[in-house]
């Protein structure tokens, strides 16, 4: 076993690299030393600090301050409902609704709604936007009853005396089936299903009552214009407006003064006109059958035939009704006359109407009668008033 020398070993190897050109690797990243490692261990702890104190003011005073929102489960609301866009919220965190909407329910489909929210600690605004959809579940309604009373002779559409609506506000595909003879005095059974866009479906079975009104009887009709008029006691009412002219007649026995709610009206408006610096009274407002006789005779006899132009015969006068008033002059050019212009202008607002307008005569049977005004109603009256060219009731409801 030989000898080996390790000392000897060790230098001869080094005296060969310096021989060969080797050279000890010279180390480029030198390993940071302990005062430096934490240096920089202090430089990263402060710049994360300062990162989560931006995302914190960031959070605080760009997005609400914390509140959370948290919306129902069911995101849906029946068409033409009345909600707001709060209705939909079921919990709020750290906050409270501090501005509303109300939804669009007008028609079916998914509907965009926004509230904003209040944080409670920094009292920032935040909005939400979700959606909701608008859906339509409820079935048409059938509002004529179980019993539907025609005149004998008279035109029916059961279609549209049916009284149909819906809660979507649109038309309703009516359909009417059964076997029924106007011309005869009876009762028939007829089955009326009414259909929505949606699907929803309602069925009835109504009985139409033909009855002959000279036997005495209530009953109804519909007018050119699809209105169903309602005879009720011999009084005819159309979307319960009481009708007199021409062709429909009062009872005789009909009418005990001028109607109240009329009467409150007008002093309303004498009022309102005298402010105007317009001077409006009442000529004449209620008369019974009796006084409606003795008017119309004096007439005959003073205009003959075209005493009916000028004078309703008894029982076919608006002034029996207790709804008719009138004002200041008979004498057409009162029309205009300031007073005239005023009445004309404003009696709309008032729910009164110029029953008698110039250019009618051939509507309403009567020459035109400026001082002659009749309570509708505001709603109705507004409508007629047409921005002065006025509307009649004929015109308006198809008579």
């Amino acid at each position: 076993m030989a000898f080996r020398n390790r000392r000897f070993e060790k230098r001869s190897r080094k005296r060969n690299r310096r021989n060969s050109g080797e050279r000890k690797p010279v180390m480029l990243f030198a390993r940071p030393s302990v005062a430096s490692r934490a240096k920089n261990g202090v430089l990263y702890g402060v710049a994360a600090l300062v990162i989560l104190f931006l995302f914190l003011f960031l959070f605080f005073n760009v997005f609400g301050g914390g509140s959370k929102v948290k919306l129902v489960r069911d995101m849906k609301a029946e068409i033409g409902s009345h909600v707001v866009a709060s209705s939909f919220v079921e919990e709020i965190k750290d906050g409270y609704v501090s501005g509303d909407q109300a939804v669009d329910t007008s028609s079916i489909g998914k509907k965009t709604c926004r509230i904003t929210v209040t944080s409670n600690d920094s009292k920032k605004e935040k909005d939400y936007e979700f959606t909701v959809t608008i859906i339509d579940t409820q079935p048409p309604e059938i509002g004529v009853g179980e019993v539907l009373t025609v005149a004998k002779d008279k035109e029916v559409d059961i279609g549209k005396q049916a009284l149909v609506t819906d809660n979507s506000g649109e038309e309703v595909q009516v359909t009417v089936s059964g076997t029924w003879d106007v011309k005869s005095v009876g009762d028939y059974s007829v089955k009326i299903t009414a259909t929505d866009s949606s699907g929803n479906k309602t069925k009835g079975t109504i009985t139409l009552k033909v009855i002959d009104p000279a036997e005495g009887g209530d009953y109804s009709f519909v007018t050119k214009n699809g209105f169903v008029a309602m005879v009720k006691g011999g009084v005819t009412y159309v979307d319960d407006v009481l009708i007199v002219n021409r062709e429909y007649e009062l009872p005789k026995s009909f009418g005990e003064g001028l109607d109240s709610e009329a009467r409150e009206s007008f002093y309303e408006m004498v009022e309102a006109a005298s402010a105007d610096g317009i001077d409006i009274w009442a000529t004449n407002d209620f008369r019974s059958w009796e006084d409606q006789n003795g008017i119309y005779k004096d007439y005959v006899e003073r205009y003959g035939e075209e005493a009916y132009l000028h004078s309703a015969p008894p029982g076919h006068s608006e002034h029996q009704s207790g709804l008719a008033i009138d004002v200041n002059s008979y004498d057409e050019e009162f029309a205009g006359s300031k007073e005239g212009k005023w009445l004309s202008a404003h009696a709309q607002e008032y729910g009164f109407i110029i029953r008698y307008p110039q250019g009618k005569e051939e509507i309403t049977g009567y020459s035109p009668e400026p001082w002659h005004i009749r309570y509708v109603k505001k709603e109705l009256a507004k409508k007629l008033y047409n921005d002065g060219n006025w509307i009649t009731l004929e015109e308006h409801f198809g008579l």
